[in-house]
């Protein structure tokens, strides 16, 4: 029997692998790049870890619980809630006598907030099919104005790396909770300990790098170099553009971000939350060493602020010189990301032009860690019916 050609080594192709590796079935894992990971991945720069955009691991989602080793990742983890200028708004589950400790919230909040607690018992489906945006249920309750416009709406922009949350409602009960039961969390090396993590399971001659595939079928692929490969079948297990691209479909749309990175003299431990903004420049910012000290060296404390608008480094620091008064911040990198995630779709047209080829990646469930891991593990489970 021919080996399984997987073309991709982010977290789908990855995950593809491990299933495959597990049930004692021959691969071959292809990767353009010189490192796995895809869009989880960092870098190193003047010994600070840098992310590729802003990233966390919530521990909840049941196929990281299913696939990771959590205690070798050795998580740092950040406190469940936000902070919104001055005021901290705690995961009242975890706080609740801390629920009224501000004026943030009122009566009429935390009456909308319990009917949306008791909407989150049992089984809570990313997608249901229904076509009710998140914007359009955020309005259907009665938050007031100040939670709803400082809190919840600039939240979940960043989840959906959003300005208007046309996202599904679905996606928002779901997120909302993992957020509540669940824990957010940074490896001690940084996001590429996921990935390296994964890759550490499989056999190291069936792994190959800086390999660009220029050509595919259900049961071939051509590299660059002209060299074709045949296989027993074939997973494209890259992200939705390049997918379509290798398909010959037009470019879906897809949300973009930009996240800053900022170097500042440590200073006294803050509580490891989120900072939300929601100005035009800045969506949110964090101390990242708040929350894992290893991503940056001694003495130093490391930011990451996000932005949707591709702002400047000035206007970005013009936005954090008004949160952070008194810290001087010196620039490490800026990351644009074009693509960082993809609007919720059937992808109908992708799925018809795979002809054979199998698929995997978030965009096939839903944009999250969890939706890579498992499209991963369908893809392979597919193969492993056909065998």
């Amino acid at each position: 029997m021919k080996p399984i050609l997987i073309v991709g080594g982010g977290i789908a192709g990855l995950q593809a692998a491990n299933i495959l590796h597990q049930n004692n079935t021959d691969f071959i894992l292809f990767e353009k790049q010189a490192s796995l990971g895809g869009r989880v991945s960092s870098t190193k720069k003047d010994g600070f870890i840098l992310d590729r955009g802003f990233q966390v691991l919530q521990t909840s989602y049941s196929e990281v619980q299913r696939s990771l080793d959590l205690a070798k990742l050795q998580l740092h983890f950040f406190e469940s809630g936000a902070m919104i200028k001055d005021q901290v708004f705690f995961n009242p589950l975890r706080r609740p006598f801390d629920l009224f400790s501000t004026d943030f919230i009122t009566l009429k909040d935390a009456y909308s907030l319990a009917k949306i607690w008791f909407k989150l018992q049992g089984d809570v489906p990313a997608l249901d099919g229904n076509k009710q945006t998140t914007q359009e249920l955020i309005e259907s309750y009665s938050f007031s104005d100040r939670f709803k416009n400082e809190f919840l709406i600039p939240f979940f922009q960043g989840v959906f790396l959003q300005e208007t949350l046309t996202q599904p409602a679905s996606l928002f009960f779901y997120y909302l909770q993992q957020f509540l039961y669940g824990n957010a969390a940074v490896p001690a090396g940084g996001m590429q300990a996921i990935p390296d993590q994964m890759a550490s399971f499989l056999p190291t001659d069936k792994v190959n790098l800086n390999q660009e595939i220029v050509a595919i079928t259900d049961k071939s692929i051509t590299l660059k170099s002209g060299e074709i490969i045949e296989g027993e079948a074939v997973i494209l297990a890259v992200d939705l553009l390049v997918a379509a691209k290798m398909l010959g479909l037009q470019m879906p749309e897809t949300l973009g971000s930009k996240t800053f990175y900022f170097s500042a003299k440590k200073t006294e431990k803050e509580p490891a939350l989120l900072r939300l903004v929601g100005e035009q420049h800045l969506l949110h910012f964090t101390c990242l060493t708040d929350v894992n000290p290893n991503l940056a060296p001694k003495g130093k404390a490391l930011y990451s602020a996000t932005s949707l608008q591709g702002s400047s480094e000035k206007e970005v620091k013009e936005v954090l010189g008004k949160q952070l008064p008194g810290i001087k911040l010196t620039l490490i990198q800026s990351i644009d990301i074009p693509h960082s995630l993809q609007k919720v779709d059937t992808y109908e047209a992708l799925k018809k032009a795979a002809k054979g080829i199998v698929l995997a990646g978030d965009y096939l469930e839903f944009p999250s860690l969890q939706g890579a891991l498992l499209s991963g593990r369908k893809a392979a489970e597919e193969i492993l019916a056909r065998t």
